[in-house]
């Protein structure tokens, strides 16, 4: 599936962006910090450039976890664009390219009608946390499967619309929803990368592993988002968190293309 490998792409690219991002902050301390004696040296006739390392020099004192903290959530949040990409890729290219809304399986067209009275409940608001939505529409959408019309829309963004944190355990219900394998089985403890970050070789107890850092994860973030502004992150566990989701993309991606 194309829009899959577009999906891992774009989400690799962004956790290239969050690594790049984290060199810059070692840079700082390395050149900035830690080389400002002999730089002040060679700029001590230069007036502009003197000012440019001293005031550079006022934020070394800085605590790096402010900067840290919202990488972890903005990691979360290239997890989660995934799994929406995810979703939108197996919803269009599985199931919208059969011919008939009636002909596709009856546990998924009971799962799309559901997640759609979800959404359309919303109507009389006119949005969706504060968002506008397209429930016209999604209704015009319905109405054509329904009605046993073709070239019908499905809609993917319905089934991951309320779904808020993608824990393990909403992962699996929405993998159910959409006839994919379920994700925290053996299948996705065979992936290497995963293998790799946890130095195991079990596939057992990879995907178990899997499933107990991913609501980890979960967790601090939601410490982070909620106020916790005295929850430390340190430069260690901001890697661990960006090499964990960097495993478990190439992982589901493994999981779902096969």
């Amino acid at each position: 599936m194309s829009k899959l490998d577009d999906a891992k792409k774009l989400a690799d690219f962004y956790l290239d962006e969050v690594d790049a991002t984290i060199e810059i902050r070692q840079t700082y301390n390395s050149i900035v910090v830690g080389m400002n004696g002999p730089l002040a040296g060679l700029y001590k006739d230069n007036k502009y450039y003197k000012g440019v390392i001293q005031d550079a020099l006022k934020y070394k004192a800085v605590d790096p976890s402010a900067l840290y903290r919202p990488l972890v959530v903005q990691l979360h949040g290239i997890f989660e664009n995934y799994i929406r990409s995810v979703v939108k890729a197996v919803v269009e290219e599985k199931f919208e390219t059969v011919a008939v809304y009636a002909d596709l399986e009856e546990m998924f067209r009971k799962d799309h009608v559901t997640h759609a009275a979800r959404v359309l409940i919303h109507w009389k608001e006119g949005s969706i946390h504060g968002l506008t939505y397209p429930f016209e529409l999604l209704l015009k959408n319905l109405g054509v499967g329904l009605s046993g019309g073709k070239g019908y829309k499905l809609n993917p963004e319905i089934f991951t619309k309320f779904m808020g944190n993608p824990t393990s355990g909403r992962l699996e219900k929405l993998f159910a929803s959409l006839s994919l394998p379920e994700p925290f089985s053996d299948k996705l403890g065979q992936n290497g990368a995963l293998k790799e970050y946890f130095a195991e070789r079990a596939k057992g107890r990879v995907s178990e592993r899997a499933r107990e850092t991913l609501d980890e994860k979960i967790d601090l973030r939601n410490d982070i988002v909620h106020g916790d502004l005295t929850r430390a992150v340190n430069l260690t566990e901001l890697q661990d968190t960006l090499s964990f989701f960097r495993a478990l993309i190439a992982a589901l991606d493994q999981l779902v293309g096969n």
